[in-house]
């Protein structure tokens, strides 16, 4: 690899984790960094590879109250409170009680996948961040998520087929999810530069960036 290939960040996330959504404003704000820093060098390419923050959550979803009740019991207040400020810090005013459905994330994962660019794919992580915990949309309605997803350019055949739950894009997100597994990734977001050099959790983008000079200094020495 050459110190004028662009570097290579895959991030490892849901878009039903709230710090995953904080995570990517502090890799947006990382990249401006890098780029201060580092202005010859060609922007960073981003790809989203998926990871079930719920891998054991019914195809149909379930309510959102039960969910959060299950996951968080007692310390329900304490863990929304700290979330709700991360996010305000990061720019992401989180409206958790617009979400009434909690869903299962395998056909949004085959819909990220499968972008054609690298812009498609990182906007429509956006927007389903958007949906889930700006807008309180629910992400288990199939005609809401179509109607998500066709302004962005994905057609209606790769909807329907994302949306397939015995399809084979489901079925390759999930066996993308089990490879991070195999790897012992046991929580999100993860950061990936290169290939080699991980960062997990929502760093801040300091930390971010310079975990991208890192992995670009690892070249020149390897």
């Amino acid at each position: 690899m050459t110190d004028s290939a662009p570097l290579h960040i895959t991030v490892v996330s849901d878009v039903v984790c709230p710090w995953c959504y904080i995570g990517k404003r502090h890799l947006e704000a990382a990249l401006d960094l890098f780029h201060e820093a580092h202005p010859d060098q060609a922007t960073p390419q981003i790809e989203w590879s998926a990871f079930q923050l719920n891998p054991t959550m019914p195809i149909e979803g379930m309510d959102r109250e039960t969910y959060v009740a299950t996951k968080f019991g007692g310390n329900r207040d304490a863990i929304m409170e700290r979330m709700t400020a991360a996010g305000l810090n990061a720019g992401i005013a989180f409206q958790f009680d617009g979400i009434q459905k909690q869903p299962n994330t395998l056909a949004l994962h085959a819909l990220i996948a499968a972008a054609d660019t690298q812009g498609q794919q990182t906007a429509i992580v956006e927007r389903l961040f958007q949906a889930n915990f700006l807008e309180g949309i629910d992400l288990t309605d199939g005609p809401a998520i179509i109607a998500l997803m066709t302004p962005l350019g994905l057609s209606p055949e790769v909807i329907a087929d994302c949306l397939d739950t015995q399809g084979t894009p489901q079925a390759n997100a999930s066996a993308t999810d089990a490879h991070w597994r195999s790897l012992q990734v046991q929580g999100v977001p993860l950061f990936v530069f290169d290939r080699q050099w991980a960062v997990s959790g929502a760093q801040p983008p300091d930390a971010l960036a310079q975990a991208m000079t890192h992995a670009l200094a690892q070249r020149t020495e390897n």
